[in-house]
């Protein structure tokens, strides 16, 4: 066993859902935030730049140096992406204070963590969910599905009442107007699809809607789906609805989810074709020139090797953490 510091962003229970599993293995995890405040204000001002609360973050700075200098930590592991609000000096601070091993998993390209890059070679070992970014040393290791959703996979007695779904956060225009074009050809088609656009803060919309007419919808919705209600409503779709960010290549949380559910995938990210389980009609890409082929739909989902599955789990991600799994070998470097 050993103490491990687990520093990350709460949203969604993720952060929890690694701890959890990481105790399960013989950790003794301790669980903080990795910002001084989850408030819509200092969201804000970190979107726009982090200097904007440059006081706060450095006060956090100092408690979690301390922290740390407490010497009781074997591993220090950052995991979250655009979030990371440290400066080069607070980090160097924090990583002075103890001869602890520091891992970082990124979930967000390089291009939008504005400040990691600056405190990159604070860290042992690097890891992240983006190809692209995976050089010199950063290694690929994608997300995670969660124990739960493998539960819920079998296909309902009665069929599916959903040829498709989409759950998921919208506050970023070009992702939700993807998410939109992929669900209104769906809809135009005839297939039954369920939507839960989710944006954090009615405040949020009403900024958004200031110049773009898709939150002018009357479906938004300002707290997320409850994990049995998500678990649910994925258990009675065929397939799973994904669009990631502008430029973004990394495949998303519900991507490999999707995986997980042993559910069929349509996604905007060509670069999903790169990875070993999008073969064998598992994976549509959607793009705006072409409507959803029939047989998509019409033919069963194929499963895949015990192995595959296990590499995308999420115990397999807390060994990648503890540097006790296996390198990931799941991706073709060819370029689609």
């Amino acid at each position: 066993m050993s103490k491990v510091l687990l520093i990350a962003p709460s949203f969604f229970g993720y952060r929890d859902s690694v701890a959890d599993v990481l105790r399960s293995q013989g950790e003794e995890v301790t669980v903080v935030n990795d910002r001084p405040s989850e408030g819509f204000l200092f969201k804000a001002a970190g979107k726009i730049n982090y200097n904007l609360a440059e006081r706060k973050i450095d006060a956090y700075s100092q408690d979690l140096a301390r922290l740390v200098g407490k010497g009781v930590f074997a591993r220090l592991i950052y995991m979250g992406g655009m979030s990371f609000c440290f400066s080069r000096k607070q980090m160097e601070r924090i990583r002075s204070a103890s001869d602890a091993c520091f891992v970082a998993y990124l979930w967000d390209s390089l291009r939008n963590c504005q400040r990691f890059g600056g405190a990159i070679d604070c860290f042992d070992d690097i890891v992240s969910f983006d190809p692209g970014d995976c050089v010199h040393r950063i290694t690929l290791r994608p997300l995670f599905y969660r124990n739960a959703l493998a539960e819920v996979s079998r296909v309902p007695e009665g069929g599916f009442e959903y040829d498709a779904c989409f759950v998921g956060t919208v506050h970023q225009i070009s992702k939700f107007k993807s998410v939109l074009r992929i669900c209104e050809t769906l809809e135009a088609e005839g297939r039954r699809v369920f939507k839960y656009f989710y944006v954090p803060g009615r405040s949020v919309a009403l900024f958004r809607s200031f110049s773009e007419r898709a939150y002018w919808r009357g479906d938004l919705k300002f707290k997320p789906l409850p994990p049995e209600e998500l678990g649910d409503i994925y258990r009675k779709s065929k397939a799973i609805i994904d669009a990631p960010q502008m430029g973004q290549r990394g495949l998303t949380m519900r991507a490999i989810e999707s995986v997980g559910l042993k559910r069929k995938l349509i996604t905007t990210n060509r670069d999903v074709l790169n990875y070993d389980f999008a073969q064998e009609g598992r994976v549509l890409v959607f793009d705006d020139s072409k409507k959803v082929p029939r047989g998509f739909f019409d033919t069963p989902y194929l499963g895949l090797p015990p192995t595959v599955y296990e590499s995308y789990s999420i115990d397999v991600f807390a060994k990648t953490l503890m540097g006790r799994a296996s390198a990931y070998e799941g991706y073709r470097y060819e370029g689609i």
